[in-house]
């Protein structure tokens, strides 16, 4: 008689007694099995598994069947990334609490992984909203606020109003919140920051140690990311008029074309520079300068790199180091803030992108590196495009005819020793914030105390838990 399959009847069967059996959950720690341990990505709980979660869990799935199969004793636990702004707005929407909203989607959708069969120990699961999973990130929280690791700034950041709150630079699209595609605004707030560049050198030193054993091009760009360069960290002097107008005296900048430097023709501000927030307090701006300033502002980071170059000339002057020259300070939207002083001394000649801003606002452009060593060239040079590559110097005084290599060492020496700049590593590398969501993720366990300023929770406190007694409305 040929047999038919049902998969209601055969299936609920099995599934019945895997559970009655305990098959998927790990035997006692004790056990002289080898232990494997295979952990899949969190789901977040949106209300119902779709066919990428299918995808996802099968391949786990036929991995712990397999060592099981194989004679290991398997661990293989399913959690939950409950957490976050999305379960809060749709709570919102339902005019649900964020928590009820979530623990029942974790409900059903628990119900459909089991449905399929998958087997995930039913014993070994959490979210990362329940308190026994935030007591140990807000423990891990205030053990890296005491040894230094965590620490809070003020800075811009990207801030979606129609959610009110801060997001990533991956999660602004074309200059609008990914969410709601609201636009967004750069929104000056203090934020958790948490010290990633204390490991910079550790973590490009140990990209050495995986040759061979990742893809070349994900090594260089994890080296790119951190970014290591050797530099000059110098001040240019302000003008007379120009310390009068801000009430700043110096500007911070930093090169690693300290071999070029007689080459530069003006200095470049983020829009954010203490400097402009000095001339907009003192109101030396006029109002479409205004204006323009808070559109670039108000641009992310990632747009502003692919924008036209944009720049307005602020009415500052710095005095040069070497040659005594004014130079003119404009304001450009491709210098960012969070990247060195948020101040870049700009050589049209031997920078691609000052060329372009150049170009753009026909500023003066000087030739200071060459290719043949005796060539005889003028100080203002022609050239359609600017030349990047090193060479020797021209133009630069004593330091005509060295090599860029030779110059580098000898001008930051000679700054070293007229105690006006010195040589740095700089890294590309930033700190990671810690964007707290409104009310739906883990409360940070800091206490903003009137007397004694932010001082973290006593650990016999934790966990800290959100008060469930509010009304969500949004």
């Amino acid at each position: 008689m040929a047999q038919e399959y049902n998969p209601k009847e055969i299936e609920s069967k099995w599934q019945r007694y895997w559970q009655e059996h305990r098959s998927f959950e790990p035997l006692a720690l004790d056990s002289q099995k080898k232990k494997k341990y295979i952990l899949s990505m969190f789901p977040y709980p949106s209300g119902n598994i779709h066919m990428g979660h299918v995808r996802n869990y099968c391949i786990s799935d036929a991995l712990a069947r397999n060592y099981r199969q194989s004679g290991y004793n398997v661990l293989h636990p399913m959690g939950w990334d409950a957490f976050g702004m999305p379960a809060e707005n749709a709570a919102i929407k339902h005019k649900s609490h964020p928590k009820a909203w979530t623990y029942s989607n974790i409900d059903t959708m628990r119900m459909e992984l089991s449905s399929l069969g998958l087997s995930f120990s039913q014993e070994r699961e959490f979210a990362t909203s329940d308190s026994i999973y935030t007591r140990f990130e807000q423990e891990f929280f205030i053990k890296m606020w005491e040894k230094g690791l965590i620490y809070r700034k003020e800075a811009y950041l990207n801030y979606c109003p129609n959610d009110k709150t801060i997001l990533a630079n991956e999660q602004v699209i074309d200059g609008k919140c990914w969410r709601c595609d609201t636009p967004v605004v750069q929104k000056q707030m203090f934020q958790y920051y948490i010290k990633i560049t204390s490991y910079a050198e550790e973590l490009l030193s140990d990209l050495d140690i995986l040759e061979g054993h990742w893809p070349p091009q994900v090594l260089s760009m994890q080296r790119n990311w951190i970014g290591k360069s050797k530099g000059l960290h110098f001040d240019f002097v302000l003008s007379a008029d120009s310390i009068q107008k801000t009430g700043i005296e110096t500007l911070s900048v930093f090169t690693t074309r300290a071999d070029t430097i007689f080459g530069a023709t003006y200095c470049a501000l983020a829009p954010e520079h203490p400097i402009i927030e000095a001339l907009l307090a003192q109101n030396h701006l006029a109002p479409h300068l205004i204006e323009s300033i808070q559109n670039i502002r108000n641009t992310n980071a990632r747009d502003r790199a692919q924008k036209d170059k944009i720049g307005f000339d602020l009415g500052v002057r710095v005095i040069h180091p070497l040659t005594n020259e004014e130079i003119p300070v404009w304001v450009a939207n491709f210098v960012l803030m969070e990247y060195g002083t948020g101040a870049i001394m700009s050589v049209p000649m031997h920078d691609e992108r000052d060329f372009e801003f150049a170009k753009t606002y026909n500023l003066p452009i000087k030739c200071v590196i060459v290719k043949d060593k005796n060539a005889k060239i003028s100080t203002e040079n022609i050239q359609a495009v600017a030349d990047i590559e090193e060479g020797y110097l021209v133009n630069s005084g004593e330091f005509d005819g060295l090599s860029s290599a030779e110059a580098k060492e000898a001008i930051i020496a000679l700054f070293e020793k007229r105690g006006i700049g010195k040589g740095v590593i700089m890294y590309r590398l930033r700190d990671w914030g810690v964007s707290r969501q409104r009310y739906w993720g883990a409360p940070i366990p800091m206490v903003h105390c009137e007397s004694c300023g932010i001082v973290p929770e006593k650990y016999a406190n934790l966990p800290i838990t959100l008060p469930e007694d509010v009304v969500i409305d949004g």
